[in-house]
């Protein structure tokens, strides 16, 4: 593999794990569960409504792992997301930026019809800064924090058009939460600090199906089974008094620090190391197309978020019901082989999708509706190279709530080469 290749690929690995520690999202919303869950899929699939039906030969498709069996080339892809948000409430607006990497993955054939592919993802973001206002109590909550996910995956062909494949995920990250407390007349603040080191192994099993029929057209199936598993949660809590304090310059103004500290006996109350539960989740998608020219496909995803659990937050005004997904997406390709046109080689991809989350706030389900266009440029170099708008809207200011008009621009790129090849000219 060219040398350069490799140590762009070994920077890159190095950049994306730095930034999966940082915060990478701005929501109210991220409070709950183990906060906002990310895509994980490629830059291409997020133009098409996230959808994950169709295989590809130079590119490796994370939602499925049984479409590795149909990689033909050794595939390096990346992606990074730029944001743009309104949060928006009864009596007030509030513009946000966040950006972040969304996943780094390599893969590349083993034996003919069997591939292979490992990764990092976020599986979920925290990211949150909320205040609530009496006339006797002034509350502020911050929250930052990420789920990572290393994955490992590989796909075979079995017979004829199907394709079977597994993967095994491993989640790992830290949540921290810091709620203060203000009272009317009182000269102290209090301040709870929570954090949450969170890791636990996870898998998922996939189905693929591909079918050539009348008229060049092509019939594509995908089912993906990701089974409950959980997250081992190490705890800890502090409770802190905190009162503003002058510096040595009497100009500066007084700093808020913390006075007096404790250590909460988690062991004592039994939420020392708990357990999260992750929901079941089945995924079964549906395409039609013509191979290099034009496909269509659509997706539904249910997931039992009813079962999600986490001992050591509760919450009073939240509750958990099952949820689902639905995406429908496409893409067309002018002419894959046009010599007189650029454009005409340039892959187009448009998307829809609507979600309920199955976070109910107040009575109220919150959803997530959005929609995508992205364009896959070929570049000299590369394999290509897919530039994503999308816009969408999340939750609603119905029952005091918040809603969120996003604008996501995001960059995608694949790298090919052959591997396992041998050289016939020395």
């Amino acid at each position: 593999m060219n040398k350069k290749l490799i140590t762009l690929i070994s920077a890159l690995f190095t950049t994306v794990y730095v930034s999966f520690a940082q915060q990478t999202t701005e929501s109210p919303y991220s409070f709950y569960g183990v906060g906002e869950r990310n895509f994980n899929g490629i830059a291409e699939e997020s133009a098409m409504g996230g959808i994950g039906v169709y295989a590809d030969s130079t590119r490796i498709n994370m939602q499925n792992p049984a479409s590795l069996s149909h990689l033909k080339f050794t595939a390096f892809s990346a992606g990074f997301t730029m944001q743009s948000k309104n949060i928006v409430t009864n009596e007030t607006k509030i513009g946000t930026k966040s950006s972040a990497f969304d996943y780094f993955t390599l893969g590349f054939p083993i034996l003919e019809n069997f591939g292979v592919s490992f990764g990092l993802v976020p599986y979920s973001s925290v990211g949150y800064k909320l205040k609530h206002t009496t006339s006797e109590t002034v509350n502020q909550f911050e929250g930052k924090g990420n789920v990572n996910q290393f994955f490992l995956s590989s796909g075979v062909k079995i017979f004829g058009g199907f394709s079977l494949g597994a993967s095994f995920r491993y989640n790992f990250g830290t949540i921290d939460m810091t709620d203060l407390l203000q009272q009317k007349d009182v000269q102290f603040y209090t301040q709870e600090f929570s954090k949450s080191r969170l890791k636990g192994g996870a898998f998922n099993l996939g189905l693929y199906y591909e079918e050539t029929l009348k008229h060049r057209l092509r019939l594509y199936t995908s089912l993906v089974y990701t089974p409950q598993s959980k997250l081992s949660s190490e705890n800890q809590r502090n409770i802190s008094t905190l009162g503003y304090v002058t510096g040595n310059n009497r100009r500066s103004a007084p700093q808020l620090a913390i006075r007096e500290t404790r250590a909460l006996d988690l062991e004592a109350l039994g939420l020392k190391n708990t357990s999260l539960t992750l929901p079941t989740q089945i995924e079964f998608g549906l395409g039609l197309g013509e191979h290099q020219k034009w496909f269509t496909g659509i997706e539904y995803t249910y997931a039992n978020t009813k079962a999600f659990s986490n001992p050591f937050l509760t919450t009073t005004n939240v509750s958990y019901t099952d949820g689902y997904k639905i995406a429908l997406g496409g893409f067309w390709i002018p002419n894959y082989n046009s010599y007189s046109s650029y454009w005409k080689r340039v892959t187009y991809r448009i998307g829809l999708r609507y979600e309920n989350t199955g976070i109910v706030l107040n009575n109220q389900n919150i959803n997530d509706f959005g929609t995508s266009f992205g364009l896959s440029l070929p570049v000299k170099g590369f394999s290509n190279l897919t530039l994503v708008g999308e816009y969408g809207i999340r939750g609603t200011t119905s029952a005091n709530l918040v809603k969120e008009n996003y604008f996501n621009l995001k960059i995608g790129f694949t790298l090919n080469d052959k591997w396992f090849q041998r050289t016939k000219y020395q």
